[in-house]
């Protein structure tokens, strides 16, 4: 029987902190391409909770309040990225303390 292997949320959220990181150490180089790989460290992150809120959508969604809080910030997430594109904020720390909220909702997962 093939085992399927799981991504757990806490590794994913760790990858893109590991990303971030990474970006930071580019944008000291070279500035103009930091910022766009800051941008993109976000979607592995994005597209892995897109994908796993479509999918529990489908199997029947989560009746925790940390889901909904969860998706609370990752809209929030993505009205920032697209603001910080555009031009009109420049909020890149609170992308940070967006996806450490994120952390801390995945670890204690009880209100």
């Amino acid at each position: 029987m093939a085992l399927k292997k799981r991504i757990s949320e806490r590794k994913v959220i760790l990858y893109t902190a590991a990303l971030v990181l990474f970006s930071g150490l580019i944008r000291v180089f070279a500035y103009s391409f930091g910022v766009y790989l800051f941008y993109l460290s976000f979607l592995p992150f994005l597209f892995y909770r897109f994908y796993t809120i479509f999918f529990h959508r489908a199997k029947g969604f989560s009746q925790q309040p940390a889901s909904l809080y969860r998706i609370f910030v990752l809209i929030s997430m993505v009205i920032t990225i697209v603001l910080n594109i555009v031009g009109w904020q420049e909020a890149d720390f609170f992308l940070l303390f967006l996806l450490m909220v994120d952390y801390l909702l995945v670890i204690n997962k009880r209100f």
